[in-house]
């Protein structure tokens, strides 16, 4: 169910410039997401293929760490997701800047997955932060993904 979940949660990243919805909290959204394979919202997704996702965004502020999080929405369910502790990490996944991170340094951040999921045919919405080390925003957003037979 994890795996799903997490799956579920990168979705929002398919392709060129994804069009990402701000968080709640109003924190920064990135500059630029591209998920493979989707342009608009909501990016389709079979189960069993790859998502793969990358963030492009400046950093508001220095930090020596950045932790990733995921939150998964069934509706207006919040469905927790603990990422795996190398990708909770997001310094692991940086392709340009690198930790500590400077304020107006440009990250370039990577995420690819396998996407797995007990079923088909539902339509969620996933949010992805990171976090500084006082766990302030660097940046949010959200975007729906709809999970598909193969």
């Amino acid at each position: 169910m994890r795996n799903i979940l997490f799956v579920v949660a990168c979705l929002p990243a398919l392709a060129f410039g994804l069009a990402v919805r701000p968080c709640a909290n109003n924190a920064p959204i990135p500059q630029d997401v591209r998920v493979v394979g989707c342009t608009v919202e909501p990016c389709v997704i079979p189960i069993g293929g790859m998502v793969d996702m990358d963030c492009d965004f400046v950093s508001p502020r220095a930090s020596q760490t950045v932790r990733a999080t995921l939150d998964i929405f069934l509706g207006d369910f919040r469905v927790p997701y603990d990422l795996p502790a190398d990708q909770t990490n997001a310094c692991n996944f940086f392709e340009a800047g690198s930790c500590p991170v400077t304020a107006g340094e440009f990250i370039n951040y990577h995420l690819s997955t396998p996407a797995a999921a007990p079923f088909a045919g539902i339509t969620v919405d996933l949010q992805l932060q990171l976090t500084d080390d006082n766990d302030q925003p660097l940046f949010c957003f959200r975007s729906s993904a709809q999970i598909v037979a193969v």
